[in-house]
């Protein structure tokens, strides 16, 4: 991605440039001398010809759900364990259940979005992790249903 570092339309005192690099909660906090220095950094990168830097966005979300239907077509998986709860797996997640397959989910459970909450897959809050690392007469009774029942 693409962000403008171009200085030219805005005054040395200005913050709006600096509001996309920044987060709005430090911002707040800098006095105007700062954000006068920042800006003339910004401007001798304008003076060498830069008016832009690149930022790669990650697509490890899409990368995941490729692989899981990778997996999915070798069809000798039957069980998957996604570690987030992000909206992205929806459409995976209800091509694997369609087909039958066990998935488990491990999130914070107050993360886990709208779309794979309304699918009703076992959801296993990582905070709590400790119940997935004990022995199995040691997993307390609750999670043993959701294990066996999925």
């Amino acid at each position: 991605m693409r962000m403008s570092v171009n200085t030219s339309s805005i005054s040395a005192s200005s913050p709006s440039l600096l509001e996309n690099f920044i987060k709005k909660c430090l911002l707040s906090k800098l006095n105007i001398e700062t954000i006068e220095f920042l800006n003339k950094k910004l401007t001798d990168f304008n003076k060498q010809g830069i008016t832009y830097i690149e930022d790669r966005k990650c697509n490890f979300d899409v990368e995941i759900g490729r692989d899981m239907l990778r997996d999915f077509d070798k069809d000798d998986l039957n069980t998957f364990i996604l570690w987030s709860g992000d909206s992205d797996f929806a459409d995976p997640i209800a091509q694997l259940m369609e087909d039958k397959k066990k998935i488990f989910l491990f999130a914070t459970a107050r993360e886990v979005s709208y779309e794979l909450n309304e699918m009703n897959i076992p959801v296993f809050d990582i905070k709590k992790i400790k119940e997935f690392i004990c022995w199995p007469k040691e997993i307390p009774q609750n999670i043993k249903d959701k294990i066996v029942g999925a």
